[in-house]
């Protein structure tokens, strides 16, 4: 595996914090279709980097870090942003970035203390799908979707953490 080399997945995963601004813009103006057009495409695009990464034999190690950050920064920035125009509850907002504040923690602990990076795992990826299916469904003013896939996320979001975390304290005892 590459180290930090900068490959066209990488490239991808940067895209779509240089969209960021575009989508908040879009939703604080009240273009609510454009953003989620936009944000569709962002989503989209975080499989298709994975996917390239993989195909051509380009993954990284700063892939592996940078693909969930962005994640994560993307994902708190439209929760904030969707929670500042009341189109989802406060409690959800704090939930989902503190959960994804000590994931990333834990993370980095792991690359300084044991030069590890843990990949997403499936229970991760299917917890990262819902959130990205609720702010399309808040962002278009869908509630009932958004709620009912809120609920669902939390049960999801606990499972990938608990795994997560395991994970975490195997890696750290060296197992």
């Amino acid at each position: 595996m590459k180290q930090y080399t900068m490959t066209m997945s990488n490239m991808i995963t940067i895209f779509r914090l240089v969209l960021l601004p575009l989508i908040v813009y879009l939703l604080v103006t009240g273009n609510r279709v454009a953003a989620f057009v936009i944000m569709l495409a962002a989503l989209l695009s975080d499989g298709l980097d994975g996917y390239l990464a993989r195909r051509f034999h380009q993954e990284s190690r700063l892939g592996r870090f940078l693909d969930p950050l962005c994640d994560k920064i993307f994902l708190a920035v439209i929760l904030v942003t969707l929670h500042h125009l009341e189109a989802i509850p406060l409690w959800i907002v704090v939930v989902i970035i503190l959960r994804d504040f000590l994931i990333l923690l834990g993370s980095c602990i792991l690359l300084k203390n044991r030069s590890v990076v843990e990949p997403s795992n499936t229970f991760g990826k299917l917890t990262g799908f819902v959130f990205g299916a609720m702010i399309l469904a808040f962002t278009i003013d869908l509630r009932i979707i958004g709620n009912i896939l809120m609920y669902l996320s939390i049960p999801l979001m606990m499972v990938a953490f608990i795994s997560y975390s395991v994970n975490y304290l195997k890696k750290m005892r060296g197992v």
